[in-house]
């Protein structure tokens, strides 16, 4: 698929990797030479320098037969006309980055009145991933599917949980709840497991089922946290304001800690149910004033990834119990081993939207379509949920008699709202939601888990 990327920041470059590496055609466009070079270089892409709104350039990157432009520089309105430029000029699908908050309530308007297939927030859908993680603070994180009836939930095993050494067939036994672990991360290995592998201290499990399944677990394995009442954010960047915004809706005590006084009276007015306070939330005095010891959840959204990681540590040192740590350079292996847990990157949220929307084009209309996507272990695992499509050449068979993939799990099936755990005696019916995790591997359709 031809695809154009404009704009090269930490968004553009990105999407620009996780192209590439599914085999697309990728061309990028910017207005700095030296990034343009090192981008080709990296990722070996056609590169053309130059302002992604303009004709000429457009045209240069061969808009007229492209198939999708993706417009990701730091202006919204150069993203929004770059993406109308492209369409009048052929190009099929468009994709604009849109962060301003103005903004936020014409995404309809964007993709009805003026033709934009989608509309990304990076750090809108970074500050909703954060919520749901408060919301569920036994996690360290959380992805939901089949709107949100399903979740996938990551949690650490360490030296002291009952499941140490315990084998994946005896677990539901143990802890009584329907539960399925469909990945375990050990050190920089990750397997699919099946029912004789165990589980060793420091794995990190993910897990599957609906969300009192999950807190049954976790009461049962000793590594539930208790409801989060209390949340202090470090940073009012536009994470911060939405990240507040949501959160002050539920009724949570909300402290937010912005060092530039102007933006602190912007965000006073906007966020009436917020406490803003005005200082360097990196300062220990200061979160030692505002009581960070008393704190149910800590969230370091500053600009700075090293500041994020020192006031995480920092929290977790005076027993935070919920830290959550907002990075740009994803070494989610090193974070870990320092005993951070909750990662997030506003990139890799955006880029798992952009990939779930590619694949879905890539699809015809008789084929499954791909409804969620979410990557971790740094990208080596991927959940994908897919709508079985009618007269599928695998449909009522059982899956003891299909040829599928190794090192793939068929998570669960979501049919008429309830939730089955699949056997060997199971089967796939048309309108299943049916949730694939695998390692490794690029799922674009249903039809790619068979061998």
């Amino acid at each position: 698929m031809n695809i154009i990327i404009v704009g090269l920041g930490k968004i553009g470059t990105t999407m620009t990797k996780q192209l590439v590496a599914e085999g697309h055609d990728v061309t990028v466009i910017d207005i700095k030479h030296e990034t343009v070079v090192s981008t080709v270089d990296a990722y070996d892409v056609m590169g053309i320098c130059g302002n992604g709104a303009s004709r000429e350039i457009l045209e240069e990157a061969g808009a007229a037969k492209a198939k999708l432009i993706i417009a990701a520089t730091p202006s919204d309105e150069l993203n929004i006309l770059s993406c109308l430029m492209a369409k009048r000029m052929g190009t099929e699908n468009t994709i604009a980055r849109v962060r301003n908050p103005d903004y936020a309530n014409q995404n309809q308007f964007l993709r009805d009145e003026l033709g934009i297939n989608m509309v990304v927030n990076p750090e809108f859908e970074t500050a909703n991933e954060i919520s749901r993680i408060i919301r569920f603070p036994s996690a360290a994180n959380l992805d939901s599917f089949a709107r949100g009836k399903v979740e996938i939930a990551s949690i650490r095993i360490h030296s002291d949980n009952p499941l140490c050494d315990m084998l994946i067939q005896d677990l539901r036994k143990v802890s009584r709840a329907k539960v399925l672990v469909c990945a375990i991360q050990r050190d920089e290995d990750v397997f699919i497991p099946s029912g004789d592998f165990a589980i060793k201290c420091d794995d990190i499990i993910h897990i599957t089922g609906k969300r009192t399944e999950l807190t049954s677990f976790m009461h049962h394995c000793g590594v539930y946290k208790h409801k989060v009442k209390n949340v202090m954010i470090i940073g009012g960047g536009r994470i911060g304001y939405y990240l507040a915004k949501l959160l002050s809706d539920t009724g949570r005590n909300i402290k937010l800690i912005e060092h530039d006084e102007a933006k602190c009276y912007s965000l006073s007015d906007s966020l009436p149910d917020v406490t803003v306070i005005h200082g360097d939330g990196t300062d220990q005095e200061i979160l030692d004033e505002q009581h960070i010891e008393n704190q149910d959840a800590l969230v370091a959204l500053t600009g700075i990834d090293e500041e994020n990681i020192i006031l995480s540590m920092y929290a977790e040192s005076r027993e935070v119990s919920k830290v959550i740590t907002k990075v740009n350079r994803h070494s989610h292996s090193i974070l870990i081993d320092i005993g951070l847990e909750t990662i997030v990157s506003p990139q890799i949220v955006a880029g798992n939207l952009v990939t779930r929307y590619v694949r879905a084009l890539y699809n015809s209309v008789d084929n499954s379509q791909i409804q969620t996507l979410h990557k971790f272990v740094n990208g080596k695992v991927e959940a994908a949920e897919f709508i079985v499509p009618e007269a599928a050449a695998y449909l009522d068979i059982p899956f003891k008699d299909l040829n599928l993939l190794p090192n793939l799990l068929i998570a669960c099936i979501m049919r008429n709202g309830k939730i089955i755990f699949p056997g060997g005696n199971d089967v796939m019916m048309a309108g299943d939601s049916v949730i694939v995790v695998t390692a490794n591997r690029i799922l674009e359709d249903l039809h790619d888990i068979f061998v």
